[in-house]
């Protein structure tokens, strides 16, 4: 076991890397300790509000009838542990960033212990010494936060969230996320049976960026999938609206669909991903699609049948355009 004071020292270098990536500053003047960082775990017994640096030491419950409140510009740090440390609201969760005080959570690195050579000192006697070797942080560094079916009410906004296994998986329709940035997750939001509220979110490094099981129906609007490895991935009996996106650069499918699965994929700019702009099922109406399945960059489809050298399967197809759509993707002074 690494000691606290080591832990503490690496935390505090973590943050200057978390916020000298978002260029603000960070306030030391905490109150939750000397060295201004809040260590967190188990469940809470009431309400609470972060501010500044969380270390999350084991998994935090956020009980019903308790309300956590994150403050813009705090970094929560998650300790990589066996079995994953993860938030899990049955409460309210309101994480509400600023477009240059985002909220980040993410993972402190594994950290390994490592004996170093033995040295001869001046007695002639060998010493030995352990390194401590902080290994960089990786997707499924710990589980993601988990708002449960019970929770009244939670929300995201400009909110970094990176290295889970899942950043926010959805039991509940009662979720509003909004200018997020999902980076290098396994997966970035998980919509479970829930039709939470998904707008003008970035996508990037994911292994899949948007994911959607069971009866997951939710409108999925003004968003950015680029470089996942796959951008949306709809299972099950899923039919979530998908509009007005740029889905492109992705290292797979754009959009991929199992089961019975039948998303409604409207307005979108689906481009240059390596794998089929949508593989398998869904409804396609006034999208430009071009440059998928390495066709070439400036291969626009204006199929009307069910397969094409750029999509495969879909179940319809109706006015596919030849211009890009203007109003689809972030607005770029979001982040």
């Amino acid at each position: 076991m690494i000691n606290k004071s080591i832990k503490l020292i690496f935390i505090l270098l973590i943050s200057c890397l978390y916020l000298g990536s978002q260029g603000c500053a960070f306030n030391f003047n905490t109150n939750s300790s000397s060295t201004g960082i809040l260590e967190k775990t188990g469940e809470l017994t009431e309400n609470e509000v972060w501010d500044g640096r969380v270390y999350v030491a084991g998994t935090v419950i956020v009980p019903e009838g308790i309300t956590l409140t994150i403050r813009s510009g705090t970094i929560v740090g998650f300790e990589p542990t066996e079995d994953r440390i993860a938030i899990i609201v049955h409460g309210e969760l309101y994480a509400e960033g600023a477009p240059d005080r985002m909220i980040v959570f993410g993972s402190l690195g594994k950290q390994q212990e490592t004996k170093a050579q033995p040295e001869q000192n001046t007695s002639s006697r060998q010493t030995d010494s352990t390194n401590i070797n902080v290994l960089p942080p990786s997707a499924g560094d710990w589980q993601g936060i988990t708002i449960e079916a019970q929770s009244q009410n939670s929300r995201f906004t400009y909110c970094r969230i990176q290295h889970a296994a899942k950043g926010i998986l959805c039991g509940t329709d009662s979720v509003q996320i909004e200018k997020c940035l999902f980076s290098e997750n396994n997966i970035g939001v998980l919509c479970d049976n829930s039709n939470p509220t998904i707008t003008a979110n970035e996508f990037n490094r994911n292994g899949s960026g948007l994911q959607f099981r069971g009866s997951a129906t939710p409108e999925v609007e003004y968003n950015e999938f680029s470089a996942n490895r796959y951008g949306l991935v709809c299972e099950d009996d899923s039919r979530p609206r998908i509009q007005h996106n740029n889905i492109r650069s992705n290292y797979e499918y754009a959009i991929i669909c199992y089961s019975t699965s039948s998303p409604e994929i409207v307005s979108n700019n689906i481009t240059l991903n390596n794998g089929w702009a949508v593989y398998d099922g869904g409804r396609l109406r006034d999208n430009y699609i071009s440059g998928n399945k390495q066709v070439g960059p400036n291969v626009i489809e204006l199929s009307i049948g069910t397969q094409s050298d750029q999509y495969y399967g879909v179940d319809e197809v109706f006015d596919p355009r030849n211009s890009p759509v203007s109003e689809a993707g972030v607005p770029r002074d979001n982040f």
